[in-house]
């Protein structure tokens, strides 16, 4: 016995009540640099090295001591300052009545258990990181107790506008944190996933706390093991960006295949369109070249004429959208006179007027100055104009421009003609679109006229009423400086 307790790992020792020793074995007297042969009669634990934790060891141990039962147990941390590899000893300590000295001995049996208390450290650590990364994923966690409840054993965030913390979340149900409608559609989908064994997934639209609409790609499912009763887990993924780019190459898809569309359309269209000229231009002038009489011969002269003018018309079209928007294109931004450009657009269309239409020009303040380019801002109202020539058959077409603030001049082009039909009016500065396909032309003036306006800066904008008439708006920039002069003209 004596021979097991010398060699036991253990630290065992005894005491007096005083702290006098009584028996040390091998164990406790190396930690505490005792020698093996040391008479320790005379020495008290309280005055060991280390010192004074050992004092303080030994009446903590001693206050572990049940009064009734004469046992105790202990933990001591860091017991031996001068081991630092001894993280902590776990022991029982024991009174024992010595009958012939009539006085209690206590028995003290403490072992290392630094490897236990790292492992636990360990493992606290580990679960504390992984609470860190779980609470940090891109993904709502919930796994709750199906036999419980379904109890929340776990939670990091359910969803990415509700903040509730994980203490707050174990042990309650959905119930304590949603209204009563919602935890029971909840409740329902928990218990189908338990039934069914099955999966389910969906993609709901929710709000965050900002009140945005964010996209959640949900889960759940049962997990079953033979260590532990059945879990419901819920997975929910923020796709709030990846459901925005899927709508938004949806669109551009679905706009792509409307281009090609429109494209073909618009092929189709200008073949017959440029077909249509040519045929005047050559059929007439071989006409000019074999007529005798001088009347006929002018007659055909001008359908050659209005036939090239025509034909010229597309083709530029084409070549200045193309160019403008390859870049090719090279803007003269300076400030120019608005009065200026009102008069060369009615000096060069007042003559093209349909019969029966009046053309109005509104200039009613000279000094009014923009900062644009004076031969594209000349061609957005005279593209626009010409426009409203076609779908006017009476009343006028008026342009003009007006103050709309210190830093923008608005100007308009207001027709009494027939107007566009409302499904038109979203998508009439596109390409290739035309609000009347019986109508000469080839669907890109509109869509020139708003590529110039955004490149000087401005916005241009539709206003439509079928049979009373339509009123373009654009904004240009303005500016304080005086146009230069150009030909004695304010430019």
């Amino acid at each position: 016995m004596k021979y097991a307790l010398e060699h036991a790992i253990e630290d065992i020792f005894a005491t007096k009540s005083d702290g006098t020793m009584v028996y040390a074995n091998g164990q406790f007297r190396l930690h505490h640099g005792l020698g093996m042969n040391e008479d320790i009669s005379q020495t008290n634990i309280k005055t060991l090295t280390p010192f004074p934790e050992t004092a303080e060891h030994w009446e903590y141990i001693l206050s572990q001591v049940d009064k009734a039962t004469g046992k105790g147990r202990f933990f001591l941390a860091e017991p031996i300052p001068d081991s630092p590899d001894v993280l902590a000893y776990e022991g029982q300590v024991y009174v024992e009545t010595d009958t012939l000295a009539g006085e209690e001995v206590y028995w003290a049996f403490g072992h290392d258990v630094s490897e236990r208390v790292r492992t636990e450290q360990d493992v606290k650590r580990y679960n504390h990181v992984l609470d860190k990364v779980m609470e940090n994923l891109p993904v709502g966690i919930v796994v709750k107790d199906v036999q419980n409840d379904f109890r929340f054993i776990y939670r990091n965030k359910e969803s990415f506008n509700r903040d509730i913390p994980l203490l707050d979340a174990v042990g309650r149900t959905d119930f304590d944190f949603h209204s009563h409608e919602l935890a029971v559609e909840k409740r329902r989908q928990d218990e189908e996933v338990v039934t069914s064994g099955e999966e389910l997934h969906w993609v709901m639209e929710d709000k965050d706390g900002h009140g945005n609409t964010i996209y959640l790609d949900k889960r759940k499912m049962c997990i079953r093991g033979e260590d532990f009763s059945p879990l419901l887990l819920s997975i929910e993924w923020d796709i709030t960006e990846m459901e925005k780019m899927k709508r938004t190459l949806a669109a551009a898809k679905e706009k792509a295949e409307t281009s090609d569309k429109l494209k073909s359309a618009f092929l189709a269209n200008m073949s017959h369109e440029i077909r249509t000229p040519l045929n005047a231009i050559v059929g007439f002038s071989q006409l000019i070249a074999e007529c005798t009489n001088a009347e006929e011969r002018l007659e055909y002269y001008h359908i050659v004429e209005s036939s090239s003018e025509h034909l010229l018309g597309l083709v530029n079209e084409i070549l200045d959208l193309s160019k403008i928007e390859a870049g090719m294109s090279k803007f003269d931004i300076k400030p120019i006179s608005m009065d200026e450009v009102c008069h060369k657009v009615y000096d060069m269309l007042c003559l093209r007027c349909p019969e029966g239409v009046e053309l109005l020009c509104d200039n009613p303040d000279s000094s009014v100055a923009v900062m644009g380019d004076l031969g594209r801002v000349t061609q957005v109202i005279s593209n626009i104009v010409s426009n409203s020539f076609k779908f006017t058959t009476s009343g006028y077409v008026k342009f003009g421009y007006h103050i709309v603030s210190d830093t923008e001049v608005e100007a308009y082009i207001k027709d009494t003609g027939r107007g566009i039909p409302p499904e038109k009016l979203g998508n009439i500065f596109d390409r290739f679109v035309k609000a009347d396909e019986n109508v000469q032309g080839t669907g890109l003036g509109l869509s020139i006229c708003k590529t110039i306006v955004e490149k000087l800066g401005g916005q241009i904008r539709v206003d439509s009423e079928v049979g009373k008439g339509t009123t373009f708006r654009f904004t240009l920039p303005r500016t304080m400086e005086s146009p230069v002069r150009t030909n004695d003209l304010l430019v």
